[in-house]
């Protein structure tokens, strides 16, 4: 019997919405196990659509984050230095991915692109410096370490979408922006301020920035280094 391409998209929705409603609802112990059903339900949609054709890398981005999933519930301060480079791995592997996805090509900044840039750069740096005085000291450096991945993979992911090669441009750029908000509400959520809304934000923007990733490398296809579509 042959699946139908929407049943894995049925089946992350479904664990999408039970993950909210369990986020509001529950205590925090119940997202423990239900969180990474949802990477497994989005692993499951990226094989159906690649097949043989697999990127390892993406394959690896997921279970690093299954692993995020699992230890954010299951002792998130207890674990951090372990979530931290969890986190670092799957930038990585997210910036590894999209390197193909960049133009060689020349590039226009606009002021509006350059205000872009300087806001989520010092967005990134206010969040540091808020929680220098909150987090043990042995997890700074592993703080920092994180916040120059995220930077890393905010610009991979502005280079490609100001060049404007690409259709699905502005789904990369969701998937940049949600995953600003997750990786930085995260830790403020855990040690300065912690607030049941901003688990469901957390939570809603992790899992949007992981499908639309997966949504962008499974439609577009690089362009070479004169811009023109391979």
């Amino acid at each position: 019997m042959k699946i139908k391409p929407g049943f894995y998209d049925l089946l992350f929705y479904i664990a999408f919405v039970v993950c909210i409603i369990f986020s509001i609802t529950m205590e925090r112990a119940a997202l423990l196990y239900i969180s990474p059903l949802v990477v497994v339900t989005i692993l499951l949609k990226y094989i159906s659509v690649t097949k043989k054709k697999a990127d390892p890398l993406f394959i690896l981005a997921l279970i690093a984050l299954f692993g995020v999933n699992f230890f954010s519930f299951y002792g998130f301060n207890s674990y951090f230095k372990i979530l931290t480079l969890l986190t670092c791995a799957y930038l990585i592997c997210y910036c590894l991915i999209l390197k193909k996805y960049i133009s060689k090509a020349k590039y226009s900044i606009s002021v509006s692109v350059s205000i872009g840039v300087l806001l989520v750069v010092y967005s990134i740096y206010s969040i540091v410096v808020l929680l220098v005085d909150y987090i043990p000291k042995s997890n700074l450096i592993y703080m920092i370490l994180c916040a120059c991945c995220l930077l890393i993979y905010a610009a991979v992911v502005a280079k490609i979408y100001v060049k404007n090669n690409y259709q699905h441009g502005t789904v990369l750029l969701g998937s940049g922006i949600s995953s600003i908000f997750h990786i930085g509400l995260s830790p403020i959520n855990e040690y300065f301020y912690y607030n049941k809304t901003f688990t469901v934000i957390i939570i809603i923007c992790h899992f949007i920035s992981i499908y639309l990733f997966m949504v962008f490398i499974t439609k577009t296809k690089p362009v070479n280094s004169q811009g023109n579509y391979s």
